[in-house]
């Protein structure tokens, strides 16, 4: 029968968006296309941008979230407060079945941040809520969909603690979706390209185009990236690297990384709309994705790898547990280290057969991802778990017997920070 769903996560649904948002909007419209209802948690919304069948409700109004997680049938949670998580496990009492969306492991992120940033309490305290809301999960919560096994291993860590492996079934791998394939004009793709471009030189038909189709944070160790790119921009000229969205500190930061006379292949341009982002991209000959040396990059699951099947766009990426070992399976991209990246970089450049072997590959590979695939899975998985009312009583009393010790190596951690930023 069809369901009404509630999918939660405090974004903002523009003109861009983030992965978490670009996930649901994917999810939201096969779910409708299917004949589900759904309904989006938003900070803000644009509802010109997307289809009238889905219903955005304020995160701001207490009142009226409560309410649709009442009307809902399934609620899928990839963030939220205190009163999103107390809310939607008074209504599980009911009935209603709450799903945990541990798609990157968002702690951990955070993690990497304050490490990197020797900041801060706030950071800290977002990181820890993070992680107990993955704890919360484990006790509580009907099913938590996690992308790749290394994200399955570290959620069956969490449960095996308290339960072994009986409750080991509630956690599984639905990685999530991507558009279906459609061949896109590269010469558009250039042209709408080159209309935001506002002070970098002109892109040609005969450039080789890299494209960062993602946010440039900080556990991404850019700036080493784009220094082991050197000898392949000077080797090659037509090589041209496109971030977006990136502010004028960081593009001060990143230039600083290359010879002047190599600055010139580095081109800065604007977030593109949501909606055409694909439009633009297809002027891509190929996809630079990157991880830093660090936790984030073991548990990631890239958001901008899925948008690259849509395009059949092939990626150039270093070893992570997930796309590196199915990119190097079906030969749809290159696998490769922070030493070789250049001169792989600069030989796909010089191959085109190579590179046309690749985006085929790459468009043979994306049908299985599809989001009415991943709608299909979700709604199998749903249907077949349920947490009785007595487990999920007993789950929310664990925790709470749990909180004191969670509590004491949070205090433990502000202490210790507080004792390393004295010393610095």
């Amino acid at each position: 029968h069809n369901l009404n769903f509630f999918l939660i996560y405090k974004g903002h649904y523009g003109t861009s968006l983030k992965g978490p948002e670009m996930r649901y909007v994917g999810l939201a419209k096969s779910l409708v296309s299917a004949g589900h209802s759904v309904s989006l948690a938003a900070r803000s919304f644009d509802t010109n941008l997307y289809s009238p069948k889905l219903n955005f409700v304020a995160v701001h109004n207490m009142y009226k979230m409560f309410v649709t997680m009442l009307k809902s049938d399934v609620m899928v949670l990839h963030g939220g407060g205190p009163f999103i998580l107390i809310s939607a496990i008074l209504v599980s009492f009911l009935g209603k079945k709450i799903v945990l969306d541990g798609y990157v492991p968002h702690w951990i992120e955070l993690d990497e941040v304050a490490h990197k940033t020797k900041s801060s309490f706030v950071l800290s305290a977002k990181s820890a809520f993070n992680a107990f809301r993955s704890l919360l999960a484990v006790f509580v919560f009907d099913l938590i969909i996690v992308a790749n096994n290394r994200q399955l291993d570290l959620m069956r860590g969490f449960v095996g603690a308290f339960t072994r492996t009986r409750e080991f079934s509630k956690i599984q791998i639905i990685p999530f979706g991507c558009e279906p394939y459609e061949l896109r004009s590269r010469v558009e793709g250039l042209a709408l390209l080159n209309s935001i471009n506002e002070k970098s030189p002109v892109l040609n038909e005969s450039d080789f185009l890299v494209g960062w189709l993602g946010g440039t944070y900080g556990w991404f160790d850019l700036n080493s990236v784009v220094a082991a790119l050197s000898d392949a921009f000077a080797q090659n000229q037509q090589i041209k690297l496109v971030f977006f969205g990136v502010s004028e500190e960081n593009q001060v930061m990143l230039l600083s990384n290359l010879p002047e006379s190599l600055q010139s292949q580095i081109v800065f341009l604007p977030w593109v709309p949501f909606m055409e982002r694909f439009k633009y991209w297809a002027a891509f000959d190929i996809s630079l994705v990157w991880g830093g040396q660090g936790y984030e990059n073991d548990y990631a699951s890239r958001t901008r790898n899925f948008d690259c099947l849509s395009l059949g766009l092939p990626i150039i990426q270093n070893e992570d547990d997930e796309w590196g070992r199915r990119l190097e399976k079906h030969g749809a991209g290159i696998v490769t280290t922070q030493q070789r990246l250049s001169t792989d970089l600069l030989h796909i450049s010089q191959d085109s057969k190579a590179l046309e072997l690749l985006k085929n590959n790459m468009v043979q590979l994306a049908p299985e991802f599809y989001w009415d695939e991943f709608a299909k899975t979700l709604i199998n998985s749903v249907q077949r778990v349920k947490t009785g009312g007595i487990r999920r009583l007993f789950g929310v009393l664990a925790l709470l017997t749990l909180l004191p010790a969670l509590l004491l190596f949070f205090v433990y951690e502000l202490v210790n920070q507080r004792s390393v930023r004295e010393k610095s």
